[in-house]
């Protein structure tokens, strides 16, 4: 690929580059492909981090990402961004849980997954994405960079909404939400790589589903709605293709000429 994409794909990962299966469909593989061949650069804009995702990245031949809600930034392999949780913050979230809640959580970064205790909501949550639980360690925010925490529940986030206003709170599966800085998201990391590499110029396209594509959505030039998404993602699409199990990345990518 040249230095400088003809075009963007963003690609949301569960529900949308991801069949139900929680794998990639042999002809999204085939669709990646062809983009590249096309001088047009597919990026994995996410709320997962980069180390839970790197198998995925691999079998679909993507190496640039948009990780955590926009939090972390990787482009073609090189870190360009990250947008770290304050330690006194996610002290006051872990009190606040402890004494008032008995919510879970976990801790993301760039590197690890951790979480603050073993429970049958991680386990719950872990078993849905298909993942082993990631180890117990309530500390790890004081000696690693943390850009995501999870709170690992069906309900309950209102009242910190209302506690948090230093927050971003956004439910992105049945069981967990997901927490970072005030202002994060696809689009605010998405805006980072397009300022870092002066691609402001290059066509943008997004795949998404959920309710966290939403900002993305407004930001890139064409969003492209899975037949699966959430109601608030099709009264911003500017097309919607077929669900994630019946190939509606290929089936997109075709009716906007990109493949």
């Amino acid at each position: 690929m040249n230095n400088k994409p003809d075009a963007i794909v963003f690609f949301d990962l569960d529900g949308t580059l991801l069949t139900s299966d929680v794998t990639v469909a042999k002809s999204t593989i085939e669709a990646i492909n062809i983009l590249h061949k096309n001088n047009i650069m597919p990026v994995i804009a996410t709320g997962r981090t980069i180390c839970e995702v790197q198998h995925i990245m691999k079998q679909a031949k993507i190496d640039s990402i948009v990780a955590m809600n926009g939090q972390s930034v990787f482009y073609q392999g090189e870190h360009i961004f990250s947008n770290n949780i304050d330690i006194s913050v996610i002290d006051k979230v872990m009190a606040y849980s402890k004494t008032k809640t008995n919510i879970p959580l976990s801790f993301y970064s760039d590197k690890i997954m951790r979480i603050s205790e073993l429970s049958d909501p991680a386990i719950k949550f872990y078993q849905y994405l298909k993942q082993s639980v990631p180890p117990v360690d309530q500390d790890i925010y004081r000696n690693e960079p943390i850009q995501m925490l999870l709170l690992l529940c069906e309900e309950g986030e209102e009242q910190y909404i209302k506690l948090f206003p230093e927050l971003s709170f956004i439910r992105n599966t049945p069981y967990c939400v997901d927490v970072f800085n005030h202002g994060g998201s696809k689009a605010f990391g998405i805006k980072k790589l397009l300022e870092n590499k002066k691609f402001s110029d290059v066509p943008t396209y997004a795949f998404g589903d959920g309710l966290n594509d939403i900002e993305m959505f407004e930001l890139v030039d064409h969003p492209i709605a899975m037949g699966n998404c959430v109601e608030q993602l099709k009264k911003l699409a500017e097309f919607i293709t077929d669900d994630n199990n019946n190939d509606g990345i290929a089936k997109g990518l075709n009716k906007f000429g990109l493949i």
